[in-house]
């Protein structure tokens, strides 16, 4: 980092407005795709089913015969 800064210290004015313009280009790319990210989780958030009392009432039905199973004795 301290060669990064010795480097910078040698540019003109005009070429340290460059950098800066740069690194705040390179974080508004971080910006738009860190949004877009979080736009795409909401919707695949939102597209999650949502199961009814009588969708669970099959899995209760279920748990209730698994235990009327008998293991087979040999």
């Amino acid at each position: 980092m301290d060669g990064c800064l010795l480097k910078y210290d040698l540019l003109s004015p005009f070429e340290k407005k460059e950098v800066g313009d740069f690194i705040d280009f390179l974080f508004s790319k971080k910006e738009q795709s860190e949004g877009i990210q979080n736009s795409e989780y909401k919707n695949r958030i939102l597209a999650v089913s949502t199961w009814s009392e009588d969708d669970l009432k099959q899995f209760e039905e279920n748990a209730k015969s698994i235990n009327k199973w008998q293991p087979p004795t040999w």
